[in-house]
Order: C-alpha cells, then sequence, then structure tokens
C-alpha cells in the first residue's frame, strides 16, 4: 500500500509502479482527484479507482462516471461501506484476470496464457517444450503470418551454433496442427504460418 499526500504525488507514485486499486479523495491540495483519475485513466484505461466524497459533491459524480471510475464512497464513512465497495471491486478484478488468463479456440480448446497449457473440454493436450513455445509465439501474435525461418530462431533464440533446419520446422508445425482445432493454424504460401482464431 502506498498513500500520498496530495494528487500530484499521488500519480508521480502511479507512473513509477502498478496498482490494483487507487483510492482518491475528490478534495485534495495540488491535484484534485478528478484530475487525478483523470490523468491515470489516460494512462490505463482500465485502472479500478474508488472515490471517496463529502455528501455536498454529488455534483462531480456524472463527471467521474465518464471518466470511468469504479466505485464511490461516501464521507463519514463506515468500515461495512468501503468493505461492500472493496469487495465488488475485487470481483470486478478475479473476472478480469480469468478472462485475460484463456484464449479460446474453436471446438472447445482452450489456451492458458499463465500456464501455458492447451486444453480441450478441460483435459489436458500434451505439448512438447517446442510445441509449447511456438503455440506461445502464435497465441502473443494472432493471425500474423511467421517463416519458417522465424519460428526457428524464435526457438532457438537466435544460437548460431544451431543449424537451421526447414524440414523440422514443417515437422513440428505439423504435430502442433493435429493438437489443434482443426485449420486454427495456416499456411500462407512463401509468408509462413499464422494462427487463427
Amino acid at each position: 500500500m502506498v498513500v500520498a499526500k496530495d494528487g500530484k504525488e499521488g500519480l508521480s507514485f502511479y507512473k513509477e509502479e502498478s496498482f490494483d486499486i487507487v483510492i482518491t479523495d475528490i478534495q485534495m491540495p495540488n491535484m484534485n482527484g478528478i484530475e487525478l483519475s483523470r490523468s491515470i485513466m489516460s494512462v490505463n484505461k482500465n485502472q479500478k479507482i474508488l472515490i471517496v466524497s463529502a455528501y455536498n459533491e454529488v455534483d462531480y459524480f456524472i463527471e467521474l462516471i465518464k471518466i470511468g471510475v469504479a466505485g464511490f464512497m461516501q464521507k463519514p464513512l463506515t468500515i461495512v461501506q468501503m468493505l461492500d465497495v472493496l469487495y465488488d471491486v475485487c470481483l470486478s478484478l478475479d473476472e478480469q484476470s480469468d478472462i485475460q488468463k484463456y484464449i479460446k479456440l474453436k471446438e472447445g480448446f482452450l489456451w492458458d496464457q499463465k500456464l501455458k497449457k492447451l486444453s480441450q473440454e478441460k483435459i489436458e493436450i500434451p505439448l512438447t517444450a517446442n510445441e509449447k513455445t511456438v503455440l506461445e509465439l502464435f497465441m502473443k501474435n494472432i493471425e500474423r503470418k511467421f517463416t519458417d525461418i522465424e519460428i526457428f530462431n524464435h526457438l532457438y533464440d537466435y544460437n548460431p551454433d544451431k543449424e537451421f533446419s526447414n524440414n523440422s520446422i514443417k515437422s513440428l508445425v505439423k504435430r502442433l496442427r493435429k493438437k489443434m482445432p482443426h485449420d486454427s493454424i495456416q499456411t500462407h504460401k512463401n509468408l509462413g504460418y499464422s494462427l487463427v482464431l
């Protein structure tokens, strides 16, 4: 947890590290909560921001809703009110995390980006280390075309001692295709391969 003495210092802290939740008052010296929220959202539009406000500051709510803040807490704060609002925001963060964790493919296939695992209907598809590396490359660059040499260099980290083999890359892609949904890895003549969701 990081505490800032005003909005300007808060923005400075925000630019130096990442936060799951930002809680700010509307009235602060040097930079108020609206300016701080607007500045943070220009850096990260998905940032969860909670606003603490006095009863007579409701006029600001429409502007803050337009900016995209996650919630409001009205003074005087009670522990119950604060926990309710924090709970809702944490649920939202968990849902967002789950969405970012998986990539859905056709035929019930899922790619777990954190664990680097491919599954179909909750059954894991065994992959070799090289297959995982190539699939991860495709998943991070969906629909981008990769040539044999680009895949080879990615696999072997541009190792000059490793001799390039066109056939080994073709064989690897062929094996990977058999473990993936039909037509998800496409061949583009003289251009390479791409993953299509």
